[in-house]
């Protein structure tokens, strides 16, 4: 039995797992897949397994990261969940999901984005979350922003120049709010 971390409609969110590095490189070959990361050329194989590694220790270190998003069937849809930003010592949702997915639920986005930033404040005690979208990625910036971030800077981040969005928690909303 595979550990469910998130379940959004059709998409359950699952540990990635060695196997999954293929799968990681086609989605990052594909033009639409490589705007979800850093990468400024096509993923290799190299790429693909540091990701794997990386939310492998992320999920050891801090209990959440990136996580294979997989439909009732077990298909591979992409993945979604939480990075470290190292230039700022934050936590960024992010997403990346197959293409057809997208053309077929144009919601899921909205839908996925919002649940993983209710899983985040109810699962950890971070007063805020970002979201790093590269400034190309237009319909990332729509889906959090529709979510309820908002714009705080632009900058360059892992050499990717990049929207910075950000969120506060329910708490920190109350409290800012009372101020």
């Amino acid at each position: 039995m595979q550990t469910i971390f998130l379940e959004c409609g059709s998409v359950r969110l699952v540990p990635f797992a060695p196997a999954d590095i293929n799968l990681l490189k086609d989605l990052h070959s594909d033009p639409y897949g490589n705007r979800c990361t850093e990468f400024s050329t096509n993923c290799s194989v190299v790429d693909a397994a540091e990701l794997v590694r990386s939310a492998q220790q992320t999920q050891d270190d801090l209990g959440f990261a990136k996580w294979k998003a997989i439909s009732a069937d077990e298909a591979f849809q992409g993945w979604a969940g939480f990075t470290p930003v190292s230039e700022t010592s934050e936590i960024s949702l992010n997403y990346c999901l197959r293409h057809d997915l997208l053309e077929r639920d144009q919601d899921l986005p909205k839908r996925l984005c919002r649940s993983l930033s209710e899983w985040f404040f109810e699962n950890t005690y971070f007063s805020h979350l970002v979201a790093v979208v590269r400034t190309d990625n237009r319909a990332m910036r729509e889906v959090v922003q529709d979510s309820g971030f908002r714009h705080r800077e632009s900058k360059v981040i892992e050499g990717m120049q990049a929207d910075v969005f950000q969120l506060f928690s329910p708490s920190m909303q109350s409290y800012l709010l009372s101020a």
